[in-house]
């Protein structure tokens, strides 16, 4: 054979650093492992029950309920949570979960998530965007940020486990849960008061939560009402809508951000922490989006600086330091938004006073 009529081509060796072959070797040895110790359905399926109902409140965040899409038959939108990938990837065994950031354009955050079967080698991957901005272009704060990255991992967990593991197996344990959440006619009554009660804590009137579930009083809230309504509560704390898609609102306090404002104001202030009921139809302010242009204006009329009334209401009113415009204030304390307005009278005397000492 005559090497001159071939070409020599130069190869390029590939070295796979140390932490690469610790993670390979890792991974063959769970698939190993999963592979010799296989995993008993009949177990995992007990034990997944087990979890799921052990008492009200576990089962109640089991399952999450979205409005009707544009264009559908209106219908809720309802499914399991991320409460419920948990107990999935603890009971199915020999599976490798988990979920990240991966990308953040200054606008739009990109979260992974991973699930990977181990015995039966299928690996699914995930990713989530969630946006950043308010509507005016402005980046949400750290702590807001913070807040949306880890509400797009979990979703981006979950959507990532219920395509590993089988929704065959999860259907049952997801129906059994919403029955203990719901109750049965002898738990109606104190249930449907908590659900109301926690959407009222949320700045939510009475009259749109009867509305969204189509009843004209609390009494009309039956079993399949109250658990739309539960549904709703948890979807809203993990980030898969907000207030505002729920409700019709123009913006959404997340169901966890009364815990971030935890100063608590001087005996003397106005109660602007309480919620205030919204504006009148007929006034200019009636959505979110304008009580932040109707304080703008009020600020203005009374000669006030926006910076120095937000340094006002953290020292007096014990609103969060992370809220750093009155964007941020209706993104995540809605409630203290509209009540400074509807009581601007004294609000506006006890900033005067303020000024004074």
């Amino acid at each position: 054979m005559n090497n001159e009529n071939y070409e020599s081509q130069s190869l390029d060796v590939v070295e796979t650093s140390a932490l690469e072959q610790m993670e390979r070797a890792s991974i063959d040895v769970q698939i190993a492992t999963a592979k010799k110790y296989p995993r008993q359905l009949s177990t995992v399926k007990a034990q997944m029950l087990s979890f799921a109902t052990l008492d009200t409140e576990t089962a109640a965040g089991c399952f999450f309920t979205l409005p009707g899409r544009r264009g559908g038959d209106g219908k809720p939108i309802q499914g399991p949570s991320i409460r419920m990938a948990e107990i999935a990837i603890s009971t199915y065994q020999n599976l490798r979960a988990g979920a990240r950031v991966i990308a953040d354009d200054g606008k739009i955050i990109t979260a992974q998530g991973v699930c990977h079967d181990l015995q039966n080698n299928v690996c699914i991957s995930v990713e989530v965007q969630r946006r950043v901005t308010t509507k005016e272009g402005r980046r949400y704060s750290d702590d807001m940020v913070v807040m949306t990255g880890n509400a797009a991992c979990s979703i981006a967990l979950r959507n990532a486990t219920f395509r590993v593991v089988p929704l065959a197996l999860v259907k049952p344990i997801y129906e059994a849960a919403k029955r203990v959440a719901v109750g049965d006619a002898k738990t109606l009554v104190t249930r449907r008061a908590d659900a109301m009660a926690h959407f009222t804590k949320m700045g939510v009137s009475k009259d749109k939560v009867l509305a969204v579930v189509g009843a004209k009083t609390p009494a009309d809230i039956g079993l399949e009402q109250l658990e739309i309504l539960i549904g709703y509560a948890n979807a809203i704390k993990d980030g898969d809508t907000s207030i505002d898609e729920v409700f019709n609102q123009k913006a959404a306090t997340p169901a966890d951000a009364a815990a971030m404002f935890t100063k608590r104001p001087p005996d003397d202030a106005p109660p602007m922490d309480t919620p205030a009921p919204l504006a009148s139809p007929q006034s200019a302010v009636g959505t979110t989006i304008n009580y932040v242009w109707g304080m703008r204006e009020l600020l203005n009329l009374a000669g006030i600086n926006e910076a120095a009334f937000l340094d006002f209401a953290r020292a007096s009113y014990g609103w969060d330091d992370s809220l750093g415009s009155l964007e941020e204030v209706a993104t995540m304390a809605e409630s203290k938004l509209v009540a400074a307005y509807n009581d601007w009278a004294k609000v506006k005397s006890a900033f005067g006073k303020a000024k004074k000492q």
